[in-house]
């Protein structure tokens, strides 16, 4: 039977990682794969446990997550244990904010046609007749990062970080309405993604930058030591990033099938 593998799609929030998540399924949909999905949205702790920062509550930092819960959901799924965690939904079910994402994302059904032919070909050639490639998506912020835990961290057999600028990511991040939560609905407060979102991806992931400079060039020895791709991408580029999350995922399944 082919390896399963785990695939952590995170990075900066509001970088389409939910959204490229979502077309992934449809594309790698022959019957040699079975995909699962998990949202790290679905694996907070409690709001009443949740830190502070700058005197606001904190839902973008490491310590927010339940990382027991979520390796323990991701080693079940591993030993071949369906696995279905939380409500969240992370498609937009507020008026009019699924509209704005379809619209920005730009990817269309001939794209994810176009794509589910190219890995429904050669990529299963590798695995063996009849076999099925389990692969696991998991969708969230930090999945990687020093204050991930080690434990969690090795279980992951591709790692994508996903960047935008600053100003870009701002932008993308306040044009949302809210965010459902476990425990309802959450509103940014004022200054939210400058007190807490950027200051807390910053610190997380600068060791992947030549001299900790988020949007200056890759630390290619870093990236290559800890086996992170990281890709960049601006509003109305996802197509690209698509193109090349689907283009990363196939060689993973190539090169873990190879004799």
């Amino acid at each position: 039977m082919a390896s399963p593998i785990i695939v952590a799609i995170s990075g900066l929030s509001s970088t389409g990682k939910s959204t490229l998540a979502g077309f992934l399924p449809s594309i790698f949909q022959s019957p040699n794969y079975a995909i699962t999905i998990l949202h790290v949205d679905d694996f907070y702790k409690p709001q009443i446990d949740l830190p502070y920062r700058e005197g606001l509550l904190d839902w973008d930092c490491a310590a927010s997550l339940d990382w027991p819960k979520l390796e323990d959901a991701v080693r079940r799924w591993k030993d071949g244990e369906e696995v279905k965690e939380g409500k969240i939904n992370p498609q937009p079910n507020f008026p009019g904010e699924k509209e704005r994402r379809n619209d920005e994302c730009g990817i269309t059904q001939a794209l994810v046609e176009l794509l589910r032919d190219e890995v429904s070909g050669p990529t299963t050639a590798f695995l063996p007749k009849d076999d099925t490639q389990r692969i696991l998506l998991l969708d969230g912020f930090l999945l990687f990062t020093p204050s991930t835990p080690a434990s969690f961290r090795s279980l992951l057999n591709l790692k994508i970080l996903l960047c935008a600028p600053y100003a870009e990511a701002k932008k993308r991040r306040e044009a949302r309405s809210g965010y459902d939560t476990m425990e309802g609905w959450w509103e940014d407060p004022p200054g939210y993604f400058d007190k807490v979102v950027w200051l807390n991806y910053v610190e997380e992931n600068r060791g992947f930058f030549l001299a900790g400079d988020v949007d200056g060039e890759v630390n290619r020895e870093v990236c290559e030591s800890e086996r992170v791709k990281v890709k960049r991408g601006k509003s109305g580029e996802l197509e690209e990033v698509l193109r090349w999350v689907v283009g990363e995922v196939k060689r993973v399944v190539e090169t873990r099938q190879l004799p």
